[in-house]
């Protein structure tokens, strides 16, 4: 969804736009090391579900270490909000809905939310198709 300048964001979350933008370039890094269906023949499709096997795998890379610190260093109401506004990307809410997303999203365990975004397949895009949908503009860090 396209923009204008200047257009005010619908909601206001517990996370700062520099800090979305931050986690929208290391989930890009991180899934950029990840295999994809045109790196191997597995039945997956190009940006599916990893499992935690793979996960497990990719704890040392520079990326992945980057991208945990990143949201270990969220408080519970910004992961939150992160949670809900990927939610909201991905469409499994509609911006009118982002009131109940966030309340689901905050009914999650803390200590899982990180590992349930590192997980997320296309984070960074449902990141930013949230933000667009919510009217919030992405700046490049």
């Amino acid at each position: 969804m396209q923009q204008q300048s200047g257009r005010r964001a619908m909601v206001d979350l517990d996370i700062s736009i520099e800090r979305l933008s931050h986690i929208i370039l290391l989930a890009r890094e991180y899934d950029e090391g990840l295999p994809h269906e045109e790196d191997d023949e597995s039945e997956n499709h190009v940006g599916e579900a990893v499992d935690e096997e793979l996960v497990d795998e990719h704890q040392y890379d520079l990326a992945y270490q980057e991208l945990r610190g990143a949201l270990d260093n969220l408080n519970r109401d910004s992961l939150a909000s992160l949670v809900a506004l990927v939610w909201i990307g991905r469409g499994t809410y509609d911006t009118e809905e982002f009131e109940d997303a966030l309340a689901e999203a905050a009914d999650l365990d803390p200590d899982r939310m990180a590992d349930y975004l590192i997980g997320t397949p296309l984070l960074a895009e449902y990141i930013e198709e949230g933000m667009a949908r919510l009217g919030i503009e992405f700046e490049e860090a």
